[in-house]
């Protein structure tokens, strides 16, 4: 079982990351649960907090930041890779950096959009290899 958690900040961004990778993991027939958070700064907590119910195969965690005109942009970004970052390493199961940083919304749809990048799917087909990649080392 996969769990997914989505920031529900920037949902344009969001909502379409996870629609392609849920879409990929319900064509591959895997199992998946999908949680809510506000924003890529509590991605890291709930991530730890599914990390640790021991439930999970795997946690992709989907986020969207995208630069403004104040220096937020760069503590976020760096609070949510550090963390998210700490966290895999110290993990048993995958963790999958799912979030977007950008430098501007136009580069976040090109990512995001179904008919375009989408990094969604690509989420969930790293989550899938790196479960089979944890699993021959046990």
């Amino acid at each position: 079982m996969i769990a997914i958690i989505k920031a529900t900040f920037n949902p344009l961004y969001t909502d379409l990351l996870e629609k392609g990778c849920a879409t990929h993991l319900t064509q591959l027939n895997t199992p998946f649960e999908t949680f809510e958070c506000p924003g890529a700064v509590e991605l890291v907590s709930y991530t730890k907090k599914l990390m640790d119910s021991k439930k999970y195969d795997a946690i992709i965690t989907i986020g969207a930041i995208i630069k403004g005109d104040t220096d937020h942009y760069e503590y976020v970004c760096q609070f949510v890779t550090n963390g998210i970052s700490t966290l895999a390493t110290q993990s048993s199961i995958p963790i999958i950096y799912g979030v977007l940083t950008t430098q501007t919304e136009e580069l976040a749809y090109e990512r995001a959009a179904l008919d375009r990048m989408n990094k969604g799917k690509e989420f969930a087909e790293a989550a899938i290899f790196m479960m089979e990649a944890f699993a021959r080392v046990k």
